[in-house]
């Protein structure tokens, strides 16, 4: 029995590692919806967010069906299925109308083919696709110009030629993205590609909605408030002064409402080692309200979900007034080495910390090394 156990954490660990290991997700619902199969929106998102095909089979429905020459004056109600031009729900129609209900059998039809991988790494784009492989290097450098670094870089991923395009002919542009983007990132050697390098914090990021916000840094237009701004002051000071050991943080934008943090894996703990990035949007009612914190660094822990959402209690419920910035990041490092496990944000990371500590600390270490080393190795392109 105690074998059959063994092997069936053995399988659990596997199991989470698996599932963990999947460094793509929706940049709209991050992943809520399941796997985008390595694109940037995943077949929910997608279909949902670009239905105007639905949409017109809806309106052509409804025309045709108010239409159609049945011998009657015209001033009798519209058919059960309509109402106000909209289609009702399919449950709340009566059995011989649902038959009529073509648009909803087009969208379950439109659901299976995008949830084959199959189907959305088919050939709907094959007319374009020899188009745009054709264009000289001259026209897609010209056209790669009027981009910024945010989209050079998604630009970057869509194929080989255009990898290498840029890679050769702006190099420049990709040490100045890494500096904008993680201004707190530090490589201990010389870097000879920059492209490689904003690639692998990428791919080592929980979240790229947090990314692409920390780039383009928005902000509401609204009157910031006195006390806000002498208390962030003050905070800004004590922590380029008298920084916590083990963590930095600072400011990317006037307004103060977009931060970057890194926080230093504790000695001893499998996190050692790793340099952790988080993102911080500090509302412009702080220091009434609290927050918003992420990790920006994939990490396996029971108290960080894989989409980078901290578990402590100071962020949601218990926030306070005597508590700081650097207070906050403190209490998230020392979670790190004393997990909370009875609440946490992964249970299936929590049952394997008590039940099988050693699997548990090697998951941990191996994400640390794949994924919070960055200022130490290069991984490839």
């Amino acid at each position: 029995m105690a074998g059959c156990s063994r092997d069936s954490q053995n399988i659990d660990s596997d199991n989470i590692q698996t599932n963990f290991q999947r460094s793509s997700c929706c940049y709209v619902c991050n992943g809520y919806y399941g796997s985008c199969f390595d694109e940037q929106i995943c077949q929910t998102c997608h279909l949902f967010l670009f239905s105007e095909e639905l949409t017109q089979a809806v309106q052509e429905n409804v025309h045709n069906t108010m239409g159609v020459e049945d011998g009657d004056s015209g001033n009798d109600e519209p058919a059960e299925i309509f109402y106000n031009g909209f289609q009702r729900p399919v449950q709340d129609v009566p059995l011989d109308a649902r038959e009529q209900a073509a648009p909803s059998q087009d969208l379950a039809r439109r659901i299976q083919l995008l949830s084959e991988l199959s189907a959305i790494r088919s050939e709907p784009f094959n007319d374009d696709s020899d188009y745009f492989q054709e264009l000289p290097p001259e026209v897609l450098l010209t056209v790669f110009s009027y981009l910024d670094d945010f989209s050079l870089w998604c630009v970057s991923k869509v194929c080989t030629r255009w990898n290498q395009l840029l890679r050769s002919h702006i190099p420049q542009t990709w040490r100045r993205f890494v500096v904008n983007c993680w201004p707190l990132y530090q490589p201990l050697k010389p870097v000879d590609d920059w492209l490689s390098v904003s690639s692998a914090l990428f791919a080592s990021s929980s979240c790229l909605l947090c990314i692409r916000r920390m780039y383009y840094r928005p902000h509401a237009e609204c009157q910031e408030n006195s006390w806000r701004r002498r208390r962030l002051r003050h905070e800004v000071k004590n922590l380029k002064t008298d920084p916590p050991e083990g963590i930095r943080a600072i400011s990317l934008d006037n307004h103060w409402c977009h931060w970057q943090a890194t926080i230093l894996g504790p000695a001893g703990s499998p996190f050692e080692g790793g340099k952790f990035f988080l993102y911080i949007q500090i509302p412009y009612g702080y220091p009434m309200t609290p927050p918003v914190v992420r990790f920006l660094t994939k990490i396996f822990h029971p108290n960080i979900s894989r989409h980078g959402d901290i578990g402590i209690d100071s962020l949601h419920y218990n926030w306070s007034l005597a508590l700081t910035i650097a207070k906050v990041l403190i209490s998230i490092q020392s979670l790190l080495t004393d997990p909370f496990c009875d609440v946490c944000m992964e249970p299936d990371i929590a049952r394997l910390y008590n039940n099988d500590r050693q699997t548990y600390d090697t998951i941990a270490r191996y994400w640390t090394h794949r994924f919070a080393m960055n200022d130490i190795l290069t991984w490839p392109n």
